[in-house]
């Protein structure tokens, strides 16, 4: 009766590790099709949270990707406090501080370190958020042909950018990357993608 007992527990132990575990992406593309797919992307919302972990400071921000055309607003939050709101179009950058004071200017990257000290790739991070290594030096794809790894040289900064998940939508989007430079590490989770 006990080893009958014993011989549940397990059981129901092992089907619940299973439920638990985090389905992997078995879907496969062929890299051509799944980079067209990618370039058709016009329209999408991204949201989730990022850690920003560097030698000057450690933070966790929520944030909301939306990416129209060539313009796109990023707002981050925490503690659903705004920290920044951003809004850029083609030479035009708009950014709101927590202070509701705003602030213009032609350089997102440039505009968003100068008030916040955040360190981020913006105008190349509207493709890599998707998985399109639009501008790498380098890049190298998983067993499923999705983007695993880019690195591109910024203005004598290397960048790179480690892809761990997708999801398993049509196109496969990204779910959780890591982002480094130098000593600056930003780790990215998407929790929500809302792509046309």
């Amino acid at each position: 009766m006990r080893l009958r007992n014993l011989a549940f527990i397990a059981i129901t132990f092992a089907l619940l590790s299973g439920c638990a575990q985090t389905p992997k992406n078995t879907q496969k593309v062929d890299w051509e099709t799944h980079q067209t797919q990618l370039k058709r992307l016009t329209d999408y919302q991204a949201k989730g949270v990022f850690g920003y972990l560097s030698p000057e400071q450690r933070v966790s921000l929520a944030f909301n990707w939306k990416n129209h055309n060539d313009e796109y607003q990023l707002l981050l939050t925490k503690m659903y406090k705004t920290v920044l709101n951003l809004d850029a179009k083609p030479n035009s950058v708009t950014l709101v501080d927590p202070d509701g004071k705003t602030y213009h200017g032609t350089d997102a990257t440039q505009l968003v370190q100068q008030l916040t000290g955040i360190q981020l790739p913006l105008s190349q991070m509207r493709d890599w958020l998707i998985g399109l290594p639009t501008g790498a030096d380098t890049y190298q794809l998983n067993n499923n042909d999705q983007v695993a790894y880019l690195a591109k040289d910024i203005n004598g900064q290397v960048w790179e950018m480690h892809y761990n998940t997708y999801n398993d939508q049509s196109p496969a989007l990204p779910t959780q990357m890591v982002l480094n430079q130098g000593k600056l590490k930003i780790k990215i989770k998407i929790s929500h993608w809302l792509a046309n």
